[in-house]
């Protein structure tokens, strides 16, 4: 058991689930499904590993799954959210599946033992595309852009824990910068 990583862990799932019920409950339903499920796979991804780092000891593999499906789906979800934000559109049914189909076919390609090694170039490409929207949203004076900015540098810097390890263990780093950068996120649809 490590009680810190528990903590943080835990800390993350709370904020993410917290987070989609406080601030995007407005949304229109299909916006609203997009940032949901960006939201409550990293949330699930969270609960797994806070169970794993409990000591349970057979969710390794479940805790790794759903990270991938958190950096597919996930990311995926946030890019059209996001784009869907900036441009100030309604999601439809059509684009609304299309996304959907698009990121559970880049979980399962990532989960092949031989393409498991290009999961951080999927969420890597995530962050970047949101950051250019987010960027695009400040040149298009949409409210609230610059949160979309900050949520993803915060994300950004979540990935940069080993320059952390001073302050606090990587991991627990990671998980509280991946919190932060979801408040961001939820901040950035606030009205």
């Amino acid at each position: 058991m490590i009680l810190s990583h528990v903590i943080s862990d835990a800390a993350l799932a709370i904020t993410g689930v917290g987070v989609f019920w406080h601030f995007f409950g407005h949304l229109p339903f299909y916006n609203r499904l997009l940032w949901g499920f960006f939201l409550l796979t990293i949330s699930l991804a969270a609960i797994a590993g806070t169970a794993r780092f409990a000591g349970v000891e057979n969710l390794e593999a479940l805790h790794e799954s759903l990270q991938t499906l958190a950096s597919t789906l996930g990311i995926v979800c946030v890019v059209m959210a996001t784009w869907a934000l900036v441009m100030r559109r309604t999601v439809k049914l059509i684009p609304f599946v299309m996304t959907l189909v698009l990121g559970l076919f880049l979980f399962v390609v990532l989960l092949l033992p031989d393409v498991r090694v290009f999961r951080p170039v999927s969420s890597s490409l995530g962050i970047l595309l949101v950051m250019l929207l987010g960027v695009f949203g400040l040149m298009r004076r949409v409210p609230n852009a610059l949160w979309i900015v900050i949520a993803v540098m915060l994300a950004a810097i979540a990935t940069k824990a080993e320059s952390f390890s001073q302050l606090m263990h990587p991991t627990d780093f990671y998980h509280y910068m991946l919190a932060l950068s979801l408040l961001g996120f939820g901040k950035a649809v606030q009205k």
